[in-house]
C-alpha cells in the first residue's frame, strides 16, 4: 500500500453516506448513532498473525482476551458501555481444535468483566495468516460521545496509566531478552485491559467532550485527535507517565511512538483542573501532560527544548510489529 493509514481513511471517509442518525462516522475510534431508545456507539477492530501478534511468543487464549479488550476500549473512548459483539475468524491449518476453543475462552472471559456478550459471527480457512475481526455495539452513557474532534484551545491534555509498558514487552519478546521480573511489560501487551476504573471516574464527573484511546502511539493518536479538532499540542517528555526502568534504558521513545497501550487520552477545559486534580489525589492514574494549542502540529518539549522523537508511531501499510 501507498499511502500512510490515515489519508486511506481519508479516501474511504468520502464513500460513507451522510444520514441525521449517524452522530458520528468514519474518522474516530467508534461511530454513534441515533435511535428511539438513545444513541450507541459501534466499533470494528481486527488482528493478524505476523502483523499484530506471532503465535511463537503468544497463545489462543491471550489473543482471544486481547481481541475483545481492544474493541471495549474503543467503545469506552467513545463513553460508551459494551453490549454485544460479533466475532469473525480465519482458521489456518496449523490451528486444532483445542487453540480455537481456547481463543473463544479468552474472548468470552474479557467480555465477562465488561458485561458483553457475544451474540454470533462466521468462520472461515485462511490459506495463509490467521485473523480475528470482532465488531461491538455499546450504549452511550456520557451526555453526548467523547470524541477526537471536539478538543478546545486552552483544554488540558491528560493520560491515564503508564506508557511503552506494552512496547516494551514486545521488544522483550521480539529480541529474546530475559523477562524475569518483567511480568507487567508482558501482561500489557499480551492482555492489555482497558482502564475502567479511571475512565468510569471521569465519566462519572463529566471531565471531557475529547477522548481517544492510544493505540498506535501517543504521537500519532495526538496528532489524530488534534487534526480532527483542527487544533495543535504542546506535550512535556518529563510529565509523561513513563515506568521508571525505561526512563532508566534511555527508552522513554516507546511511551511517544511504542503503541498498544491502550491507556485513554482526553483533553479537559482547566474549570475541571481541580476536580482531576482530586482524583489525583485519591490514587486514580492520571497525568496532565500538555495543554491543546493554535494550529495543526504536536510538539514535544524536554527541559523546555523542542524533543524530535525517531519514531512517530505504528502506521498501517508502513511498517508491522
Amino acid at each position: 500500500m501507498e499511502i500512510p493509514e490515515n489519508r486511506l481513511i481519508d479516501k474511504i471517509r468520502r464513500f460513507a453516506d451522510r444520514s441525521r442518525d449517524v452522530l458520528r462516522g468514519i474518522g474516530d475510534d467508534g461511530a454513534v448513532i441515533k435511535l428511539s431508545q438513545g444513541s450507541y456507539v459501534l466499533v470494528q477492530d481486527a488482528m493478524v498473525e505476523h502483523v499484530h501478534f506471532k503465535f511463537s511468543f503468544t497463545n489462543p487464549y491471550d489473543v482471544g482476551k486481547k481481541a475483545v479488550y481492544v474493541n471495549i476500549s474503543d467503545v469506552l473512548s467513545m463513553g460508551a458501555l459494551p453490549l454485544y459483539f460479533l466475532v469473525t475468524i480465519g482458521i489456518t491449518p496449523a490451528l486444532t481444535s483445542k487453540d480455537i476453543g481456547r481463543l473463544y475462552h479468552g474472548m468470552r472471559q474479557a467480555a465477562r468483566e465488561f458485561g458483553a456478550i457475544m451474540i454470533g459471527g462466521d468462520t472461515t480457512e485462511s490459506k495463509s495468516d490467521f485473523f480475528i475481526d470482532v465488531s461491538m455495539i455499546g450504549k452511550l452513557v456520557t451526555k453526548t460521545y467523547l470524541g477526537r474532534d471536539r478538543a478546545k484551545e486552552g483544554d488540558l491534555i491528560a493520560v491515564t496509566g503508564s506508557l511503552g509498558e506494552s512496547a516494551y514487552g514486545l521488544h522483550l519478546l521480539l529480541e529474546g531478552k530475559p523477562t524475569k521480573g518483567m511480568s507487567t511489560f508482558l501482561k500489557r501487551y499480551a492482555s492489555p485491559k482497558p482502564p475502567y476504573p479511571v475512565w468510569k471516574e471521569i465519566v462519572k464527573h463529566d471531565i471531557t467532550r475529547a477522548m481517544m484511546d492510544i493505540s498506535d502511539g501517543l504521537l500519532i493518536d495526538l496528532g489524530r485527535m488534534m487534526a480532527e479538532s483542527k487544533k495543535g499540542a504542546v506535550i512535556h517528555l518529563e510529565k509523561l507517565p513513563i515506568p521508571p526502568l525505561l526512563r532508566k534504558k534511555n527508552k522513554e521513545v516507546l511511551a511517544l511512538s511504542g503503541g498498544e497501550d491502550y491507556q485513554l487520552l482526553f483533553t479537559f477545559p482547566k474549570s475541571r483542573l481541580k476536580k482531576i486534580q482530586g482524583m489525583i489525589q485519591q490514587g486514580y492514574p492520571i497525568s496532565i501532560i500538555g495543554e491543546v494549542k493554535q494550529g495543526k502540529d504536536v510538539t514535544v518539549l524536554s527541559q523546555g527544548k523542542v524533543y524530535e522523537a525517531p519514531e512517530k508511531g505504528y502506521e498501517h501499510f508502513g511498517n508491522s510489529r
